[in-house]
């Protein structure tokens, strides 16, 4: 599965290169995660695609499209809204999902090159395979632009499966260090 996730990661590259405007990379000890987006393609919307593979023999792939911009009234605060739609293939099960949440970035005013990013993600029952009762993506990071296309990060991401039959199968959970690129 490892080759496909390359052809895949390469795939998305090539194809969203001309209007893409960020790729990020990260790793943990346990997975491996390469996302490419741009608010580009769609005025006021942020479009998103992908993948994570983990050492667990699971994997995931993820299409997703916000509606993105500065929240009232907070100068500092940038919010998106919108949804994801999942692959996820875990121990060569394929089970898919759609998933409604967002995200929001608080720009620290008094230190500008740190930003701190939350984003939540849930899929019910209703909008899964048949196999999923639901799945829930959480991702929580700390920013420093170091570069003025380039930036690095800490962040937390727990990615969680529950499975009809009653198995909570997390198909990453845990710290990961990471890239960011504008372009």
């Amino acid at each position: 599965m490892k080759y496909s996730l390359t052809t895949v990661c390469a795939s998305l590259l090539v194809s969203h290169s001309v209007a893409a405007s960020y790729l990020t990379a990260d790793i943990s000890n346990d997975a491996f995660k390469a996302e490419i987006s741009s608010d580009r393609l769609v005025q006021n919307a942020q479009v998103t695609a992908t993948a994570i593979a983990t050492d667990d023999d699971a994997n995931l792939f993820a299409l997703g499209a916000v509606v993105a911009g500065p929240v009232q009234e907070m100068p500092d605060v940038v919010a998106g809204l919108g949804g994801k739609i999942y692959f996820n293939d875990i121990n060569d099960e394929n089970m898919q999902a759609f998933a409604l949440g967002g995200y929001a970035k608080y720009q620290i005013p008094s230190a500008k090159h740190i930003s701190l990013t939350g984003e939540f993600y849930y899929a019910p029952g209703i909008t899964a395979s048949d196999d999923i009762d639901y799945q829930t993506d959480l991702n929580l990071r700390v920013s420093y632009q170091l570069l003025p296309n380039g930036a690095f990060f800490a962040g937390y991401r727990h990615i969680q499966v529950n499975i009809e039959n009653g198995r909570n199968l997390s198909l990453d959970k845990g710290i990961h260090l990471g890239f960011e690129f504008q372009f």
